[in-house]
Formats: structure tokens, sequence, C-alpha cells
């Protein structure tokens, strides 16, 4: 069976001095085996670069300070002394970033602009449609009406409905070739 790399480079690393032990599991009461020498991590160097060089002042308190033990004293630390001189004032800091950085600001801001009109355009579409439903929802009710209209119309205009309500409602009577009269106005 071949072995991979990562075992073949781990026996690199850590050969070992007796070829081929069989191993056991270890059973209650086993100690230690004192010729067993411990693994050792190979750690790869790293390589450090100095950005920034601090100096502290370490100055001893005075109530420490005594004739025979004054190079024993502790010394208090001062950190912050060096670093204050340093620091520098944060609006100028950030509107150096922004300034630095004005051409990704500005897409941003374009983006942002036109996802948020892009809502604005949606959100009108929707009214639009809105309006639009209810227009034809009230056309459509306006033409069943128109259509009730004709046919009412077209009943009433028979000739038969018009004689029979005639007769009925207001009592008229169609006069006899005898009754009428003919006045000429010529």
């Amino acid at each position: 069976m071949q072995q991979s790399n990562a075992v073949r480079k781990l026996e690199e690393n850590f050969p070992s001095e007796a070829p081929q032990i069989k191993k056991r599991e270890p059973q209650f009461g086993d100690r230690p085996n004192p010729q067993a020498k411990p693994v050792q991590k190979v750690v790869p160097s790293v390589t450090t670069q100095v950005t920034h060089e601090h100096i502290i002042r370490i100055q001893a308190p005075t109530d420490l300070l005594s004739d025979d033990s004054a190079q024993l004293a502790v010394p208090s630390l001062s950190l912050f002394e060096g670093y204050k001189k340093q620091k520098k004032a944060l609006v100028p800091t950030i509107l150096n970033d922004i300034f630095s950085n004005l051409l990704t600001y500005v897409l941003i801001l374009v983006v942002t602009t036109l996802a948020v009109l892009k809502v604005h355009q949606v959100q009108m579409t929707r009214d639009m449609t809105i309006q639009y439903n209810e227009v034809l929802r009230h056309n459509e009710l306006l033409h069943k009406e128109w259509l009730t209209l004709l046919s009412d119309r077209e009943a009433l205009t028979e000739y038969s409905v018009i004689r029979k309500n005639a007769d009925e409602k207001l009592g008229m009577v169609q006069p006899k070739t005898e009754d009428e009269v003919v006045i000429d106005l010529r």
C-alpha cells in the first residue's frame, strides 16, 4: 500500500529509532515508558518586521527607593508617553481616508441611489396597475348596465307593449273610422 505525502514527511521529520515496533493499546495500570522520548514539534521560522518603535521611560517610584535597595526597586511603566505625541486628530484622518477612497464611496452612493429609485419605480408601477384594474372593473360594470338598458329599450319600443300600456294604464282607445275627423290645414 502506498503512503501519502503527509505520512512520508512526518517520517522524515520524526524518524523512528526502532524499526517496526508493534504498538499495543495501553492497559490499566501500565506505566509510561521511561525510554520513550517526547515528541518535539518543528515550528517553521517566522519572519517579523518592525513597523513602530516606541521609547518607554521607566521611572522608579520614590517611596520604594531606599539607600541600600536603590538598584533593586521595581520601576513603574509609563507606556503611553511616547505614543501620545504620534496621535493624530480623528476628523482629518477620516477625511483623508474618504478622499483616498473617493471613487469607492461615490460608486457606493450611486448604487444605493439607483436601488432606491428602482424600489420607487416598482411601487409606482404597482399603484398604476391597481388603478388600471379598478378602471377596468368600473368599465365592465358600465358595459353591463348599458346592455341592460339597451334590452329594456328594445322591449319597451315594441308596438304591442306600447298599445297594451296605452290601453291599460292610460285608458286610451283607438277611434273608429266613423269617429275620425280629418282637418285640412292647407
